[in-house]
């Protein structure tokens, strides 16, 4: 297939059966031997095939790729080169039934030349984060003899193909850590399963290389969140989706977050200026804007800024671990950030971790930083938050002290890089970034990355810098539940010696749920204007302070009318509006169906005497009312029955997330693009009635993108 490039056979050296471990040998071979010619692998299964060659001189790589074509596709093969290529190399090294093989006596200059965009560096060459050979029976024999609970489940994972390694290690030094690791496998291989559906039923035609990847990663519990991120990416390119809305987006979040911090600056200024009125002493003065220090000597304005002559910005030293409160929520992520600043180099490099805004990532990049700092004294820690890294290199270019800049940035032993989603359309940047990684990388440095999203969803991201990022470990952080938030309330409570009454902290844990950042705004707004006001903090002022707060962020009020053919996203905390809608429109003369979670019997009186058809969403068998199990077949065939039955219909479903318990989310926005299809072809409503704080952010904006938007805060 390569032939067709200009790739010629030349002089075949040595030959190899695939499997784990056999390409790094040969790698290892040839960088040793200082070889010249390139490493070709072949891969045929059922017709399927697959090729690739890495070309190599003197032992340095210089391109790399791979052709793959499906059996019976009327289409030519598909070519990769460069990083995906390589990628897809080392996974099919891994099946016995590949070869490789070395071949020397190439006009390696000839094909360098005619395949410049499939150049790759050392860096490249490294097997990918997700390598593994799921079937490898040495993992289970480490728990030989093991006979426990956990032990036999881990086995049972193992024995049905799935990647358990960083299981098996944790269990052999911990295994307290490891059953309290169960249930976070367990939830990520259902939905891997739910994901495996979704995959087969897409039409991967001309993608069908990817989607063998995608199937192989599937077999890794821990790369659940990569999973998703790669086959919506798959669907969204299959599907034709444009990348516009994210570039705005990233636009929108950048102005927005230089605003919060400006908002955050004035209420920790006005908080640090009464705690030093309620402790006299000799007061110390920011030497940048003159503003109050806080105790730890630090200005909360200017902390974020450096002395002339430095490059990033000054680690803030509130932000440690002892300081991070770890909760469900970002437990995975805390453990992640606390092993690659134990061993800096050598675990979760790099590590990339991603959350909404203000769910406490920013925190812990810091603390990695601050640890090291303390406990690795003799390393270079450079913190930079993308947007600084990006003025420090602009400034460079203008001043003529580019090779300074990336002298610094290069020869850093930590790199904490912050919010790296402004990377998006800034091609020059990421050129930079990308040679700054590749240097330290190279030389053992350790880099973790933060972001609002993954790498793969960042808008005109280079492809080399995606799989730069995800060659390491991706770690998530979901918005804090209520037991995490009044924690989190509690500790800064205590660390600033402010007296708060519970009932307060309380009320401000449960009106400020969206991420830390609101939580601990609305705990600054509170403090901050009962000192203005000398007063005490009571229920009744924090009631109405963030009261104040809430109604002016609030979007204006609207009026909400139904039309025919169209189905709306109706977002609630309960499905109180929806129901009303449903009963409304029936009244209209409408004909109306319900499915819905809780007793029928329990919501008819509150529908006014409406003519409705209720059916219960429950596995439960009932003597008095009609129930559908949590089955998508059949919920839609119910649906697409009555529609068909009644001219002018509405249907309301109340429970996505009972549905996406018992089946897979991936399965349901299938089920939802189905009805979705063949409503917007009737006389028909349909309504989806949802807790948008009871769906991860992912999962929300694609329903959002799916259906028209009902917000509850919004309607008059």
């Amino acid at each position: 297939m390569l032939v067709d490039l200009g790739i010629p056979d030349g002089q075949t050296v040595d030959r190899y059966r695939g499997g784990e471990g056999m390409l790094k040998r040969v790698l290892e071979d040839v960088r040793k031997y200082a070889f010249t010619g390139y490493v070709k692998l072949i891969f045929e299964l059922n017709a399927d095939k697959g090729e690739g060659i890495i070309l190599f001189n003197s032992g340095e790589p210089l391109i790399a790729i791979y052709s793959f074509k499906k059996a019976g596709a009327s289409h030519a093969e598909r070519y990769y080169k460069g990083g995906k290529a390589v990628e897809f190399i080392w996974e099919d090294s891994l099946l016995p039934d590949a070869t490789i093989s070395l071949h020397s006596r190439v006009p390696v200059t000839d094909i360098e030349q005619s395949n410049l965009d499939a150049k790759i560096t050392r860096v490249e060459l490294m097997p990918p984060s997700t390598l593994s050979n799921p079937r490898n029976a040495e993992e289970i024999k480490k728990l030989s003899g093991r006979m426990d609970e956990v032990a036999s489940q881990i086995k049972d994972w193992a024995k049905e193909g799935y990647n358990v390694s960083n299981l098996i290690r944790l269990y052999l030094t911990d295994q307290q850590a490891a059953a309290r690791a169960i249930p976070y496998f367990e939830s990520n291989i259902q939905r891997l399963e739910g994901l495996e559906e979704v995959l087969r039923f897409l039409d991967t035609v001309g993608y069908e290389r990817e989607a063998e990847s995608l199937f192989r990663r599937m077999k890794d519990p821990e790369r659940l969140l990569d999973v998703e991120t790669e086959l919506e990416s798959l669907r969204r390119r299959i599907e034709g989706y444009e990348e516009a809305e994210a570039e705005e987006q990233i636009q929108h979040d950048i102005e927005r977050k230089k605003v919060d911090e400006k908002i955050d600056g004035v209420y920790d200024l006005i908080l640090q200026f009464h705690k030093k009125q309620k402790k006299p002493g000799e007061e110390k003065r920011c030497e940048l804007c003159g503003g109050l220090l806080d105790d730890e000597g630090v200005c909360p304005t200017c902390s974020v800024q450096q002395p002339p002559g430095h490059y990033g910005r000054t680690l803030n030293p509130r932000f440690t671990f002892s300081t991070f409160v770890a909760g469900p929520n970002n437990r995975f992520a805390e453990a992640a950030a606390r092993s690659a600043a134990e061993t800096p180099g050598k675990s979760y490099n790099p590590l990339f971790i991603y959350s909404r805004s203000g769910m406490g990532k920013t925190h812990l990049l810091h603390a990695i930083g601050n640890y090291i700092q303390k406990n690795y004294p003799e390393k270079k820690v450079l913190l930079s938050p993308t947007e600084v890294f990006e003025s420090e290199l602009i400034d460079a270019l203008a001043t003529n002290r580019l090779e300074d800049v990336r002298a610094i940035y290069r020869g850093a032993d930590v790199l904490l890089i912050d919010d790296v989603q402004f990377l998006a359309g800034k091609e020059r940047i990421q050129e930079e970034l990308f040679h700054t990684f590749n240097a330290i990388i190279e030389k053992g440095g350790q880099i973790v990355l933060t972001s609002d999203r993954q790498p793969k969803e960042i808008p005109a991201l280079s492809e080399r810098l995606v799989t730069r990022f995800e060659s390491g470990l991706i770690a998530d952080i979901q918005s804090p539940d209520l037991e995490t938030r009044v924690a989190i309330l509690d500790k800064r409570i205590k660390s600033e010696d402010l007296n708060v009454p519970p009932d307060v902290m309380a009320f401000i844990a449960q009106v400020c749920k969206d991420n830390v950042r609101q939580l601990e705004g609305g705990l600054n707004r509170v403090v901050a204007f009962s000192s203005l006001m000398k007063s005490t903090i009571r229920l009744e002022l924090a009631h109405e302070i963030l009261r104040f707060e809430s109604n002016v962020q609030k979007s204006p009020s609207k009026k909400v009318e139904l039309v025919n053919g169209h189905s709306y996203l109706l977002e609630e905390e309960k499905p109180d509006v929806g129901h009303r809608m449903l009963a409304f429109k029936v009244r209209e003369g409408y004909r109306g169906l319900g499915i819905i979670r809780s007793n029928p019997k329990l919501l008819r009186g509150k529908m006014g005497g409406a003519d409705l058809h209720l059916l219960w969403l429950t596995d439960h068998e009932s003597k008095d009312e009609k129930t559908v199990p949590p089955t998508l077949e059949r919920i839609i065939a119910i649906m697409e029955e009555f529609m068909a039955e009644n001219k002018r219909s509405i249907v309301l479903l109340d429970d996505i997330q009972y549905l996406i318990g018992n089946t897979s989310f991936e399965g349901v926005i299938r089920f939802l693009r189905m009805l979705i299809d063949q409503v917007s072809e009737k006389d028909a409503i349909f309504l989806l009635s949802v807790n948008p704080e009871a769906l991860k952010q992912q999962e929300r904006s694609i329903l959002e993108r799916e259906m028209e938007v009902i917000r509850v805060s919004e309607i008059d």
